[in-house]
């Protein structure tokens, strides 16, 4: 009797090899870049959005792109608020879980808010 073997299609074995090759990059994938912080655009003397919902630990970056109006982020409750800007980036993390106030110290009207919850 002969023995039972695998063939790939067309009559080809499979090549442990590529098989090797494509479970590597498969986990590479898996460990890329962390991810993205959630996003705030300083736009029109507004925050956008107006809440945001975060992760405690997770990172927030501030867009600011209001066509050369300067504003700040003050968040209370946080260290290293945005200096006074009209363009660029600023990141914060939210280390623990709470409702922050977010304003601008030029706009009164520029309030939001990040509600951070505990990790799952």
């Amino acid at each position: 009797m002969r023995p039972v073997t695998r063939r790939g299609r067309a009559g080809t074995s499979p090549n442990p090899v590529l098989a090797s090759v494509a479970a590597v990059a498969l986990l590479v994938t898996g460990c890329g870049s962390p991810p993205e912080p959630a996003r705030v655009t300083v736009r029109n003397v507004a925050f956008d959005p107006r809440e945001l919902h975060v992760v405690a630990g997770d990172e927030v970056a501030w867009f600011f792109d209001d066509g050369g109006t300067y504003h700040d982020v003050v968040v209370e409750g946080l260290d290293g608020n945005a200096g006074f800007r009209a363009e660029g980036e600023h990141r914060m993390v939210f280390p623990e879980p709470g409702i922050y106030r977010v304003t601008c110290s030029i706009h009164p009207q520029m309030v939001g808010s990040v509600v951070v919850r505990p990790p799952a």
